[in-house]
């Protein structure tokens, strides 16, 4: 501390020397002033500003409040900053208020570029130290449903924990349901999330029974072995019309797809009922029954 204080002079706005050739740690208090100044003097030759970074910082502020986490405003001995400009941004942003920040000093300047890159954090992170039942392929079904229910909020790390606790015992019964089709059958590999979803949400709403029958006729269909008139136009309809789309244009109209399907399936136990859809009969604005029912 003895550097910080010597230094205070140099840089009349921060109680430390940017430029300090000497390696030191501190807790600051950090003003919009303050905040600034560092990006308007101390920020070279860093990274474009993400504006979307910044707004998940705003919205973590205003649910959170400003948190304490320990991750340092870093300089380098050149006196710019290698880490936080967008942090630095949101306090920025700000018209008052005091930040409590950690800062260090005496960074190497290219750290920044040959050091190891840090492992970004996911939703399944967050979920996974509350929950290390918690598998990744069940988190990926928990961001698909939230999507396809619509509404908000969408899976984000803010949310994770809570939405997983939410959902978990439903996502957990789905998996069960959909692990034989999925493993007997191919057909349908890199869309599995979406299938959890939808089952996920059929077990939610009572209706887990229903969307296991549903599957073992779609499976059944799909290892020849099928005279089911609402499962053969699944996957006639499927191949036809979906080859060209994008990958969530796929998923989207596949969840349409399982919701129609089962609607006819309730109507009809047996599943002789013809699927009957065309591409106009998949506007979600025209949809009923339990696509609607399971909307947010």
């Amino acid at each position: 501390m003895t550097n910080l204080i010597m230094n205070q002079t140099k840089t009349s706005i921060l109680p430390f020397d940017p430029k300090s050739q000497v390696r030191d740690s501190m807790v600051i208090k950090l003003t919009p002033a303050m905040a600034r100044y560092i990006l308007e003097h101390h920020n070279k030759d860093n990274r474009k500003i993400c504006p979307s970074q910044v707004n998940k910082i705003a919205q973590s502020v205003d649910t959170f409040g400003w948190l304490f986490t320990g991750d340092a405003v870093i300089f380098n001995t050149n006196g710019d900053i290698n880490e936080s400009q967008h942090r630095l941004t949101f306090i920025a942003s700000q018209d008052a208020g005091e930040y409590e920040t950690s800062v260090t000093l005496g960074a190497q300047p290219d750290s920044f570029s040959n050091a190891a890159i840090a492992k970004p954090r996911r939703a399944h992170d967050e979920i996974y130290r509350k929950d290390n039942t918690a598998e990744a392929s069940q988190t990926a079904i928990l961001g698909d449903l939230l999507v396809r229910k619509g509404g908000k909020p969408k899976l984000t790390i803010n949310n994770a924990v809570k939405q997983w606790f939410d959902w978990k015992d439903d996502i957990k019964k789905a998996e069960k349901i959909c692990n034989s089709f999925l493993t007997d059958t191919e057909d349908f590999s890199t869309q599995k999330k979406t299938i959890g979803a939808f089952v996920t949400l059929c077990v939610n709403a009572k209706l887990g029974d229903e969307a296991e029958a549903f599957l073992d006729l779609l499976k059944a269909e799909l290892l020849g072995d099928s005279t089911c008139r609402l499962t053969s136009d699944f996957v006639e309809y499927w191949k036809e019309h979906t080859w060209n789309e994008s990958n969530e244009g796929k998923l989207k109209v596949l969840y349409m797809m399982l919701c129609v399907s089962m609607d006819r399936l309730i109507k009809k136990p047996n599943g002789a009922v013809a699927l009957n859809i065309t591409p106009s009969k998949l506007d979600p604005k025209t949809l009923t029954g339990v696509y609607r029912k399971f909307l947010a």
